[in-house]
């Protein structure tokens, strides 16, 4: 009898390979034959992941640093990826051990998918989170590379009525960092024909204006609003290939749009 525990796989590809219950997994007899067959798919998805590895100093300097900070409202935790790619950006996550990453300190273990590749992932509670983290990456050699950044998050200073007139109005954020001058805003309403609203809007003094413009790209009715905290920052790299710092932080909200 074979159990969805013997196997580490992410949620894709759970999905991708076991496209049934767990229920059905366990109660499921496999015949010698069917069997053989599984952990023969199982190998070919298993070699499939990335077996690249980085074997000396001069390939990490060829490395593109990609680290995601992402986080919403309600949620518990904030989730960091740190991931090293040879081609840019858009190239593979390799594997980079036995080099070490460590975020404020704290190790973090080298994970990988089918789809995504090579990762470090860590989560840490939203809570306590905020301010600034440094993250270090640190060869077989013994060099570092440092890389900084701040996480703030935000909420509503006040909170937005069950129902809106169509007139302008102003959002005040609570906590919004000063020196963070827009976010992204995104208005969705349940109109098929309607197109809503994503797009960059400023804010001064912690204050966020929707004007009649805004409101045009939306019909009456139920009205999801959408903020986004984005900032992107150049890691402290000394090469061509660089990377980037990714910051994002979220909140949601539902309300009635009327006459």
């Amino acid at each position: 009898m074979l159990l969805l525990r013997d196997f580490k796989l992410n949620k894709a590809e759970g999905f991708a390979v076991f496209p049934f219950t767990l229920s059905q997994i366990v109660e499921m007899n496999f015949s010698r034959n069917g069997v053989f067959l599984f952990f023969a798919a199982s190998a070919i998805v298993a070699g499939c992941r990335n077996p690249d590895r980085v074997h000396n100093e001069t390939n990490f300097d060829q490395l593109y640093f990609d680290y995601s900070v992402t986080a919403e409202e309600g949620e518990e935790n904030v989730t960091c990826v740190f991931q090293y790619k040879y081609g840019g950006e858009g190239g593979r996550p390799v594997n980079i051990e036995p080099a070490r990453v460590l975020m404020d300190g704290q190790p973090i273990e080298t994970d990988s998918a089918k789809l995504s590749g090579f990762f470090y992932e860590a989560q840490r509670p939203v809570d306590s989170f905020a301010g600034k983290h440094s993250v270090v990456l640190t060869t077989p050699n013994g060099k570092e590379y440092h890389n900084d950044f701040e996480f703030s998050p935000f909420t509503l200073l006040n909170e937005l009525p069950e129902k809106i007139k169509r007139k302008p109005f102003t959002i005040e954020l609570n906590h919004f960092p000063p020196n963070k001058g827009s976010v992204r805003l995104l208005l969705l309403d349940t109109a098929f024909e309607s197109s809503g609203f994503n797009d960059r809007v400023p804010v001064t003094n912690g204050k966020l204006k929707i004007d009649e413009h805004i409101l045009r790209t939306v019909k009456n009715g139920p009205v999801v609003l959408e903020l986004y905290s984005e900032q992107e920052l150049p890691v402290t790299r000394k090469n061509p290939v660089g990377g980037k710092i990714s910051v994002t932080y979220a909140l949601r909200r539902e309300f009635q749009l009327v006459q």
